[in-house]
């Protein structure tokens, strides 16, 4: 049995949790909206603990994104430019259990933010340092197979218009070549 003394806390701590979470879901939608409120830049600087969850895309996708890759040989040659597979071909069990679901999700991000990236800053040097580069130079480097007599890698990001096949592909960013780690080689 609960005594007066024990229950007071217990429901001040759960109202306090309801306040919390309540504020939360206010703020979250007051940041959905086109223009954020200047004082969610205040409480959330880094925009990453109030979510932005626009259901319907206020600006839809037009085009697929593909990352593609190529090696330099130890001869000097290079091989013909290759895709990446960025998505995984579905199955029953993927209903229940996809894991691989978090990196088709983020391939897609990293790409957009590199662009965009890409256009604000033109010094190569420096977008070699950003972490969407980092990343992308990580999954072709690390997650891709190369064939043998590897020594370098290097990406493409490419726009095409999907199934419309009359938009002509579009190259959106291109890597330097990088050395693959000797583990890597083959």
């Amino acid at each position: 049995m609960t005594t007066t003394a024990t229950a007071l806390p217990q429901t001040a701590a759960r109202y306090g949790l309801y306040g919390v979470l309540a504020s939360w879901l206010g703020l979250t939608a007051a940041k959905q909206f086109r223009k954020t409120p200047r004082f969610l830049t205040r409480i959330d600087p880094i925009n990453t603990a109030i979510p932005v969850t626009t259901f319907f895309a206020p600006n839809p996708g037009r085009s697929d994104i593909h990352v593609l890759g190529r090696e330099r040989l130890a001869d000097g040659s290079t091989t013909q430019w290759c895709e990446y597979p960025m998505l995984e071909r579905r199955t029953i069990r993927h209903m229940l259990w996809h894991p691989g679901r978090r990196v088709e999700k983020l391939l897609p991000d990293t790409v957009s933010e590199l662009t965009q990236l890409a256009l604000d800053e033109k010094r190569i040097e420096v977008l070699q340092l950003t972490i969407p580069y980092l990343a992308l130079l990580t999954f072709v480097t690390h997650h891709c197979p190369h064939p043998p007599g590897s020594r370098q890698v290097q990406f493409l990001v490419v726009s095409s218009g999907g199934f419309d096949e009359e938009e002509e592909p579009r190259t959106l960013f291109a890597s330097d070549f990088h050395d693959l780690p000797p583990s890597r080689r083959t």
